[in-house]
This record gives structure tokens, C-alpha cells and sequence, in this order.
């Protein structure tokens, strides 16, 4: 009896340091998303800004959603590897700045492709509207290397290639995993 006694409150114990941990984590990640959204928030508040939201990005995703995932996922990655988490978090706002449906112009006039010009409407777009730091730039012009065939000159650049493929990819699984769950 005493053994069992003895095993249940050590299981008590992991149980409780868990849901420690769980808070904590918890606790983070709010302070994390309190401060990203600080870092932005000048760019939260424009009116082009959120005229992302009317403008789909992936599947049933809008641009404005878009960004903020990927955004985010930049600022974090970026503040967890000691690079500059604000030109991360700005930046990925602003990456897919381009302003138009893209579905419905998937050509522009000088006939290159979306996915090989938008990183420079963006750019100009953005650059319209706000000032940008040279890594800022960099981030938004260079988030879809390697069809932008120069290099990104920062490390946070790198890392919006990869955050920004990641966010993608799983915006579009979602819709073709709910597409199969309804059929």
C-alpha cells in the first residue's frame, strides 16, 4: 500500500511539473505574440496593410493572414537564433505586399509568372508606403529565391524562405485534407 502510495504522488508530481512546463511555455508564447505584434504595429494599422485581407492567398487563406503566419513564424525563428527579429517580423508582413488577385492575374503585362514578380511588386509597394531597412528589402525581395535568382544577403532572408514554404505548403494541404474529409 505504501509503494502505491508512494507511485502517486511522484505521478502527482511529474503531472504537476508538466502543466508547470505547459504554463510556462504558455506564458512565452503570449509575451512572444505581445511583442511580435508590437514590432508591426505601425504596419498593422495602414490601410493597404489590411487591404491584404480581401485578396486570397493559398486555398481559403488571405494575403493579410498569410503574412502574419509567416510573419511570426520569421520573428520567432529569428529572435530563437539571435538575429534581428523586428526586420524579420517586418519584413514578413510585408512580403507579399503585391496588392491584386493574383489567381485572377496570374501574367503581368511584361509577361513573367506571379511566382517570378511578385517579390518585386511587393518590394515597390512596400517601399511606397513605409520605410524599410536594407535587410527589410532584403527579406521581401528574396523570399522566393531560388525563382529570384540572386542570393539573399542576410541570414533573416534565408529564413523567410523557409518560413514562408513551410506556411504554404501547409495552407495548401489544408485545403486538399478538407476536401477529402468532405467528400
Amino acid at each position: 500500500m505504501r509503494k502505491k502510495n508512494v507511485r502517486m504522488n511522484q505521478s502527482k508530481g511529474a503531472l504537476l511539473t508538466i502543466k508547470q512546463k505547459i504554463a510556462k511555455r504558455r506564458a512565452r508564447h503570449d509575451y512572444d505574440k505581445k511583442e511580435f505584434i508590437a514590432e508591426i504595429q505601425d504596419l498593422l494599422q495602414h490601410q493597404k496593410v489590411q487591404s491584404m485581407k480581401q485578396y486570397i492567398q493559398h486555398s481559403d487563406v488571405n494575403c493579410f493572414e498569410h503574412c502574419m503566419k509567416v510573419a511570426y513564424y520569421n520573428y520567432k525563428v529569428c529572435k530563437k537564433l539571435g538575429l534581428d527579429k523586428r526586420s524579420a517580423a517586418r519584413g514578413g508582413m510585408l512580403h507579399d505586399f503585391f496588392l491584386y488577385d493574383w489567381h485572377q492575374r496570374k501574367v503581368r503585362l511584361d509577361n513573367t509568372l506571379h511566382g517570378f514578380s511578385h517579390p518585386y511588386t511587393a518590394l515597390r509597394n512596400a517601399k511606397h508606403y513605409f520605410r524599410l531597412n536594407a535587410k527589410e528589402q532584403d527579406i521581401i525581395e528574396k523570399h522566393m529565391f531560388p525563382l529570384t535568382p540572386r542570393f539573399p544577403k542576410y541570414p533573416e532572408s534565408v529564413v523567410i524562405i523557409l518560413t514562408d514554404k513551410f506556411v504554404s505548403t501547409g495552407e495548401v494541404f489544408d485545403r486538399f485534407f478538407k476536401k477529402k474529409r468532405s467528400a
